[in-house]
């Protein structure tokens, strides 16, 4: 079977390298702390022109952080995206806030053009496929915009890293994502002092050390362990190889799918992608996925959520997004990744071709 990623194949290339640092992490008999978060952090600001990076958890902990240093509360008003994974929301869900979608535009990026600020705590963005939002499109709107670029880290926008927008933004790391890690990790980004201060001890259950007596922030548990900053500070050690091995494989899928009529989604022009997802359009995406899954190849339906139809989450469950329904139905993402043999991207090729029926061809958003 081919996997949409390879978590083995990523160990094989990095255990040399991994296993040298963690055996010096584990003989320390200090597990908390230390040089390799310091190190990662400093690596994320050098990437992205932040000024401040915490290393977190993981991304659901980083969205957390980012709303509680906002001050997001019970009745908030928050614009979102309405197709994503449900992490993106559910931080927002537990803090009592107020969900207002946004759709999709032809791209799969949250279509942020109708976006009105009366009322509005906060914008929070989220990039998907490996492209972003168009940032200028709200940057004068006067309220804070919340950045989630889990799957938008090492994209740009019109030529700047896509993390750079926003009061703050978050990022993901895991076996799925351009920064694999084992497991999950995360990390959140801003310019503002006041927010850097805050979540210094939002990240430790609202304190940083036990002298203290006082407790002036709520918090979760979600501080770095230099264990995991090893991982990341790894595969950053690695990252632009596989970024180049990644474009590679996308053009080359590409070139091979764009003359016999299967609809690929395009990148917007104000973006530089990243290459995180290889998505086309098919017919049924659920009956697609089910017939590659017999020649050998793992796709995933990213996604399948309709926010705004689910009670849980929505007040309105009877508003159109048309979009969104498009992508749900059609949108599938294949096998694109640095690890992918030549002989595995061909087969990737011709099972996607053998796949097609009459009805998989020429769908476009």
């Amino acid at each position: 079977m081919i996997k949409i990623t390879a978590a083995s194949k990523v160990y094989e290339e990095i255990k040399k390298t991994l296993l040298k640092r963690l055996d010096n992490v584990y003989r320390q008999d200090n597990h908390m702390g230390g040089p390799w978060i310091t190190h990662c952090e400093q690596r994320l600001k050098d990437i992205t022109g932040r000024k401040h990076a915490f290393i977190v958890t993981s991304g659901t902990s980083a969205i957390t952080i980012m709303c509680l240093a906002l001050g997001i509360k019970q009745r908030d008003n928050v614009s979102v995206i309405n197709y994503s994974i449900p992490s993106t929301v559910m931080p927002l869900k537990l803090l009592g806030a107020k969900l207002s979608f946004c759709d999709l535009n032809k791209f799969g990026q949250q279509d942020v053009s109708n976006i009105r600020p009366t009322n509005k705590k906060a914008i929070l963005t989220t990039g998907l496929y490996g492209d972003c939002h168009d940032h200028d499109q709200i940057k004068d709107l006067g309220i804070p915009i919340l950045n989630d670029s889990a799957q938008c880290f090492l994209s740009k926008y019109k030529g700047i890293e896509a993390t750079k927008f926003g009061d703050a933004s978050i990022l993901s790391f895991s076996y799925n994502k351009v920064v694999p890690v084992f497991g999950t990790y995360g990390a959140i980004l801003t310019d503002r002092d006041d927010w850097a201060e805050k979540i210094k001890y939002m990240r430790k259950n609202g304190y940083v050390n036990n002298s203290q007596s006082t407790i002036e922030h709520i918090g979760i548990q979600a501080q770095p362990h230099p264990d995991k900053c090893v991982q990341l500070a790894t595969s950053l050690d690695y990252v632009q190889k596989w970024q180049a091995r990644r474009q590679e494989v996308a053009f080359t899928l590409r070139e091979a799918f764009e003359n016999i009529g299967l609809g690929m989604r395009q990148s917007p022009k104000y973006s530089h992608t990243n290459y995180h997802k290889f998505c086309i359009f098919v017919d049924d995406k659920i009956k697609f996925a089910h017939k590659l899954s017999k020649v050998g190849i793992e796709a995933h339906l990213h996604y399948t959520y309709n926010f705004s139809k689910n009670p849980l989450l929505s007040d309105n469950v009877n508003k159109k997004f048309p979009m969104t329904d498009f992508f749900i139905k059609h949108a599938l993402t294949i096998p694109s990744h640095p690890w992918m043999t030549n002989k595995e991207i061909k087969k990737v090729i011709e099972g996607v071709k053998s796949c097609m029926n009459k009805k998989d061809y020429n769908i476009h958003p």
